[in-house]
């Protein structure tokens, strides 16, 4: 005869609500009696029903992870591969399986989320990025459909829960950095200005230099409206011909074009840091392998990914969980991209 709920928790020596909140790792069973209910399914061989619970509960255990509007460029951003990865170990821990909503487009992105939408088949979602009006975010919100953000929302602030950096205070900070080494002719290059993430690393550069009592030089900065990092070439080659205004050191809005400008950079003849010093951000994969290896704000991808997987499914499981927001800290990463002046 199969082993039932029921069974376990008259070994357990609790009641069978005990044992299905426990199965859903809920926070009001405490932990000792959580192991005492695990020691008992062990004992028994109670392999819980994920099914059935789901549909008792009208819930599919199942979260929605959208991405940018991508034609594939996103999915070889170390940012979200490990972001992806975070989320996902929270939701195994907690019981819940992974749907990836993509798109090239933006109507494209929508029709699959509005299809998960219809179909039932998600309890939530998590939006990897915030952008200046963005549809998908007006449509998650008329539709009053629970999700959560990575990255400060544009629309709807206080109403919406999201983590995120302080990536003003990032951007002030890198430049700071870059001040303190003596350098005074720092440029700016930066991608996605649609991005959130982006203007407000660029406000922080800027508040940093009026800070310091350096006018800001429109000329020293790089500013393109896509990721397609090959785009700055020209504009860079453009930028270092003008040897009276051209930077001794950059910031550079990610990791993945830090690379690609140290690249370039190298073609017109810059050696970094020797002539050019550059500090970027995100910490990722590409900072580690770069050479030389780059001087990185480190955003703490790991706890953005598991705080914002956390508080969904607190959202989910308890309706009427306010809204809050999570500011993670950054911290700087020192290699070897950076010389003083």
């Amino acid at each position: 005869m199969a082993v039932t709920i029921k069974d376990v928790a008259k070994k357990a020596g609790v009641a069978t609500s005990t044992v299905s909140r426990t199965i859903q790792d809920h926070s009001s069973i405490s932990e000792k009696t959580k192991i005492k209910v695990r020691q008992a399914m062990a004992d028994l061989g109670y392999v819980p029903n994920f099914s059935a619970q789901s549909l008792a509960s009208k819930t599919t255990k199942t979260i929605g992870v959208i991405m940018p509007v991508s034609d594939g460029v996103a999915f070889q951003n170390p940012f979200f591969l490990e972001v992806i990865r975070e989320i996902s170990k929270v939701c195994n821990e907690k019981h819940y399986m992974v749907s990836l909503a993509s798109g090239k487009d933006t109507g494209e992105l929508l029709e699959s989320i509005q299809m998960m939408a219809r179909r039932g088949t998600v309890d939530g979602f998590i939006v990897l990025y915030s952008t200046w009006e963005d549809q998908i975010i007006e449509y998650l919100h008329e539709a009053n459909l629970i999700y959560a953000m990575v990255g400060r929302p544009y629309l709807f602030e206080n109403e919406t829960l999201y983590v995120d950096n302080d990536n003003r205070l990032s951007g002030k900070d890198a430049t700071n950095y870059l001040l303190q080494k003596g350098h005074t002719q720092i440029g700016y290059v930066g991608d996605d200005l649609d991005q959130v993430v982006t203007i407000e690393r660029m406000a922080g550069f800027r508040d940093a230099l009026q800070e310091a009592g350096i006018a800001i030089n429109p000329q020293q900065s790089i500013l393109m409206t896509d990721s397609d990092n090959e785009a700055v070439t020209q504009p860079l080659e453009n930028l270092f011909q003008q040897q009276k205004t051209a930077p001794t050191a950059l910031v550079v809005s990610d990791d993945m074009l830090a690379v690609t400008v140290m690249q370039r950079l190298l073609m017109l003849g810059y050696q970094v840091p020797t002539d050019v010093s550059i500090i970027s951000f995100n910490n990722s994969i590409f900072a580690k392998m770069a050479y030389p290896k780059l001087t990185s704000i480190d955003i703490n991808v790991p706890q953005l990914g598991q705080q914002v997987a956390l508080k969904l499914i607190d959202k989910i499981e308890e309706k009427e969980a306010p809204f809050v927001k999570m500011i993670i800290p950054h911290e700087i990463i020192e290699r070897e991209t950076v010389a003083s002046k």
